[in-house]
């Protein structure tokens, strides 16, 4: 929220050397590039951009995981063959593959809640950016209306100058027809000494408040820009703060202050995330599937049958000798043959499907903590949009009063502006008249600059006092 608002008519930044084509920049012009090429908003649609990539993300976590998996590797000594699952000690080579899948079926809302917490952050990522754009908008104003005012104080300086210039002929006259003494031109002098000064301080200032602009615009300093300059600066007579109300004008800031919903939407963000904490503390229920196969060297496969004699042990016969015999037995081996890699993966091929269900008993107080934790953001969350509202109040509550105080001024600036006028038309008839001295006339027109510059301050404090007031009634920053 832009606080502390005031108007500073000196700026502080060091003159860079070169120009381009000079273009006129009016406010509005001002405002409307700014709004497009200043960091600080830029950043801000960055904030809201990585808010919406988060309620993105949350928003899929509703769709079902998705992985597959391969291996391949060489086991020797006593192990474990992969697709007979025995021990043996001989060397075998393995691959396998598989494909899981798994989607949470139930978990405490835990996914709703994330979402709905994260489209409030969304809205207010995009409030932070609004209100990030109306206070570099006033932050423009205020520093365009500062080079008007420098550039209003060198005009009047310049002017001042002429005039001393014009004095100074004027007392030669005088002083070669014998009427004034020669010292009369040294305080002349003087003055025309003091306005060059004048002169020298006025540019720079008209400088320095340019490259301020510049910077807040994000144009390059050696961009030559000229600023439109309104006829008639001083808003009319309907921008009248003396009949603001205080109450009145803080409910209408609040309905057009996006920093106010901006909270509103972090309040509500930080009440999802109590739900979301509580959700460690029921069951999660998902669901999984899967794919898998598997390849052996050591796997074997059935290539047809052949026989084989077997010679048993010699066999007596009962007799008296007892007679021996020898028992030739046939047998039949099954033939094994390699078994091929692609037919070992179809027929290792197998699939699983199933429910799994988590249901927490202890988690060393982390779920209590986390809930505990969210209860606090939640207040702090509240503590906050309570502090800038009332910031907000103080703050619109303190703009009333400086833009009526410096309506008072500007009107006391004119009065003042006004006497010394004449009072200066005065004194220069009586010192062409020889009435008066050079120290007399001199006094008589410092006191005339003097009330120029002050009547110039008052009517660029009482405006930019003024852009304050329709920064909280939510108008558009115009000169016009």
């Amino acid at each position: 929220m832009f606080k502390n608002l005031t108007l500073t008519f000196f700026a502080c930044f060091l003159i860079s050397s070169g120009a381009i084509a000079q273009e006129t920049w009016s406010l509005e012009k001002c405002v409307r590039y700014a709004l497009e090429e200043n960091i600080n908003i830029q950043r801000a649609a960055l904030g809201v951009q990585t808010n919406e990539l988060n309620l993105k993300g949350n928003r899929m976590s509703r769709l079902p995981n998705l992985s597959a998996s391969g291996s391949a590797g060489y086991q020797f000594g006593r192990t474990i063959d992969p697709v007979s699952n025995e021990f043996n000690s001989l060397s075998i080579g393995a691959n396998s593959f598989g494909v899981n899948a798994g989607v949470t079926v139930y978990n405490g809302n835990r996914i709703r809640n994330s979402i709905k917490q994260s489209q409030y952050d969304v809205l207010a990522a995009r409030e932070d950016l609004a209100q990030t754009k109306n206070d570099i908008s006033l932050l423009i104003a205020q520093s365009y209306l500062n080079v008007l005012f420098a550039e209003e104080q060198l005009a009047a300086a310049i002017k001042r100058r002429v005039l001393s210039e014009s004095q100074l002929e004027q007392v030669d006259k005088l002083i070669q027809a014998g009427a004034r003494p020669k010292n009369d031109r040294l305080e002349i002098l003087a003055t025309i000494a003091r306005n060059e000064q004048a002169i020298i301080g006025q540019e720079n200032a008209v400088t320095t408040g340019l490259l301020n602009l510049k910077n807040l615009l994000q144009l390059d300093p050696g961009t030559d820009i000229k600023l439109e300059k309104p006829q008639n600066v001083i808003i009319d007579s309907s921008e009248n703060p003396d009949v603001l109300a205080l109450d009145e004008l803080y409910k209408t800031s609040l309905s057009n202050q996006p920093f106010v919903r901006a909270d509103e939407n972090r309040y509500k963000s930080a009440e999802l995330g109590k739900s979301i904490a509580n959700s460690g503390r029921l069951p999660r229920l998902t669901a999984f599937g899967g794919l898998s196969t598997n390849f052996s060297t050591r796997a074997r496969r059935l290539d047809g049958t052949f026989e084989i004699i077997n010679v048993s042990q010699p066999a007596f016969i009962d007799g008296n000798p007892p007679t021996p015999i020898t028992l030739i037995l046939p047998q039949t081996i099954p033939g094994l043959e390699d078994n091929p890699y692609f037919n070992q993966l179809n027929e290792n091929f197998g699939q699983n499907i199933g429910l799994s269900l988590n249901v927490p008993i202890y988690s060393n107080h982390q779920n209590l903590i986390n809930i505990e934790r969210a209860e606090l953001n939640m207040v702090n969350a509240q503590y906050t949009a309570e502090i800038n509202k009332q910031n907000l109040k103080n703050d619109i509550q303190t703009a009333i009063a400086n833009a009526r105080t410096a309506k008072r001024t500007l009107q006391a600036a004119e009065i003042t502006q006004q006497a010394s006028s004449a009072a200066f038309e005065n004194s220069e008839k009586q010192f062409q008249l020889g009435t008066i001295n050079t120290f007399e006339y001199a006094t008589s027109r410092n006191n005339l600059d003097q009330a120029e510059i002050d009547l110039i301050i008052a009517k660029y404090d009482y405006l930019f006092k003024l852009k304050v007031l329709d920064f909280y009634q939510g108008k558009t920053l115009g000169l016009k």
